[in-house]
């Protein structure tokens, strides 16, 4: 139960005081309302008149109202609807709370994950961060809902309580007892719940990871016809999720079932109790009858909801730890110097390693601006960390790197980043328009701008071939282009923002000769505008374009020599 209120009372904290105030107005009307049908009852019966009528007639006359039929019916009447607008004005609140929930999860998860340190990123699953913001996400909505349910079942059957112990208190106990005896009885099941909904959260996510590693590294398994294995690899996971599920719907459907004959038996016990051995006005029985029934109903209600949010409660501590921790993880940058770029950037005696791992030792290099340099070497040698290291994703364990002669521990990283047009060798392109792709949804671009970037990567010629030229979608992940066209979109996309530094990481590695020919004339012009390029490559054709070239091997940079662009 402590869990129930733990999610509802995590978040939306202005919303819960109207929620709670709502909930309680309505049980309190409500009450009043079921107190008035002692009166009504006595009217009808022409009986005597119970203590709590007596108290309930003088309530009245002290307000001025005569406690006849007419008065009494419509009292109840509006009270009822009195309660019924504010128990949905609650709920509506609620509403309102779980569509926003997933949406500002979802939101708050992927910005602190972008703002976490690079290393920190890269070291979670992809399929883990997939399950999270899809799956669990909504599971977690789900969770608040079913909190919020049971705190409204809870509040009401407070309510009727209350009603209970003004009519009779012998009976109201009967009814708080058997509201008691019944939670008391079902809890196991509650806790069986909880478990199940755990272990569905913990195979969901560890089945969701390796799916993903066996979907990305599907066509190699295939052509060696291994995919079976990976099938029967993954059923044992689906086995486990199969039993945590089957456990989990068994305890809902036992307390289900079990529930009715337990109602059914403490009404049973309370009205031979009071009728047997108390002697009780008929009126008062029948409305303490009434009470009895929905108090314990609302309990049995109360757990139903408290084990629907068991089962899955694990997924909203998952999502919150992720982002917990993932905020933990936060980049901090103390620099706040503005960036430029007019001299160049330096490397000086850099030293850098990934656990034990020596990967950059004692590394000095320079990049001119308005110039080519490219950085080859053997794959692990170290190339893409010095690229990771000048963007600061990464800070050396020794040496500096400087920005126009500034440390770059001194400048304002943001803005630095803002200056890069950065361009990898996995290209990763949306299906949508080339437009789309290259502003990546930015509103501030124009197509003006997105035409410049496709003509300075070399792309606008093909561009202007395709049915709707800049607006023609690309397919999943670019597939309705070839190799070239997707790198020199990928291009196109690095240079809109009319960045100074341009670093390409293997762009040109799976592509033919004379594409590869052409993107780096692409880039050598990219020079004569201002932009410095640092390609990390081994292929011959951009050490024809370089301006100097640098050779790194188990952690150190030999500078091979210098090619000036052609007059």
């Amino acid at each position: 139960m402590k869990s129930v209120f733990r999610i509802f009372f995590s978040i939306y904290a202005s919303k819960q005081f109207r929620i709670i105030g709502c909930l309680a107005l309505a049980a309190l009307v409500e009450a009043v309302g079921l107190a008035t049908l002692l009166p009504v009852l006595n009217t009808i019966g022409g009986g005597g008149e119970s203590k709590a009528g007596a108290v309930l007639n003088d309530v009245f006359a002290r307000i001025g109202l005569h406690p006849d039929m007419l008065t009494l019916t419509l009292i109840i009447v509006i009270l009822m609807i009195l309660k019924a607008g504010l128990s949905v004005m609650a709920m509506s609140y609620v509403g309102y709370a779980v569509a926003d929930l997933a949406t500002k999860l979802r939101l708050e998860l992927v910005a602190r994950l972008i703002r976490a340190r690079w290393s920190y990123f890269v070291g979670q699953p992809v399929g883990r961060i997939s399950n999270i913001a899809g799956l669990e996400v909504t599971r977690s909505a789900e969770a608040y809902l079913m909190s919020a349910q049971a705190i409204t079942l809870m509040i009401q059957a407070a309510g009727y309580t209350v009603v209970a112990l003004f009519i009779s208190w012998p009976i109201a106990l009967v009814a708080i007892g058997g509201g008691g005896a019944m939670t008391l009885l079902l809890q196991r099941f509650v806790r069986k719940t909880r478990r199940a909904g755990r272990r569905q959260t913990q195979r969901t996510s560890e089945l969701v990871i390796q799916l993903n590693d066996a979907l990305v590294g599907i066509k190699p398994l295939k052509a060696m016809a291994r995919h079976a294995q990976v099938i029967r690899f993954l059923e044992g996971k689906i086995a486990e999720l199969r039993r945590a599920l089957r456990q989990q719907t068994l305890s809902k459907q036992m307390t289900k079932y079990i529930q009715e004959p337990l109602l059914v038996i403490f009404l049973a016990v309370g009205l031979y109790v009071t009728t047997t051995f108390w002697g009780i006005p008929l009126s008062e029985l029948l409305v303490m009858g009434l009470l009895i029934e929905r108090t314990i109903s609302s309990v049995g209600k109360v757990q139903q909801e408290v084990q629907k949010a068991a089962a899955v409660e694990s997924a909203f501590w998952s999502v919150h730890r992720l982002v917990e921790e993932a905020g933990a993880e936060a980049e901090t940058h103390i620099g706040t110097r503005g960036p430029t770029l007019t001299k160049g950037c330096s490397f000086r005696h850099v030293h850098f390693s990934f656990g034990d791992t020596k990967v950059l030792n004692d590394v000095s290099i320079e990049i001119p601006a308005a110039s080519v340099t490219v950085i080859t070497g053997g794959s692990g040698a170290g190339k893409t960390t010095m690229t990771d290291l000048l963007l600061a994703l990464h800070a050396p364990d020794g040496g500096e790197i400087l920005i126009d002669g500034t440390p770059l521990g001194e400048i304002d990283v943001a803005q630095w980043r803002s200056m890069v047009g950065y361009v990898p060798q996995e290209l990763i392109l949306f299906n949508d328009s080339i437009a789309a792709n290259v502003t990546l949804g930015d509103p501030t671009l124009s197509e003006e701008r997105v035409v410049d970037a496709l003509t300075a990567a070399g792309a606008l010629d093909f561009v202007e071939k395709l049915p709707d030229g800049i607006h023609t979608q690309v397919g999943e992940r670019g597939s309705r282009l070839s190799g070239g066209q997707r790198q020199r979109i990928a291009i196109a996309r690095a240079l809109v923002h009319e960045p100074k530094l341009l670093i390409l990481d293997e762009v040109t590695s799976a592509l033919d000769p004379e594409t590869e020919a052409s993107i780096c004339r692409n880039i050598r012009a990219l020079t004569a505008r201002g932009i410095t390029a640092l390609a990390i490559t081994h292929r011959e054709a951009w050490l024809a374009a370089a301006d100097r070239v640098y050779h790194l091997e188990e952690g150190v940079a030999e500078r091979l020599g210098v090619n000036l662009p052609a007059a």
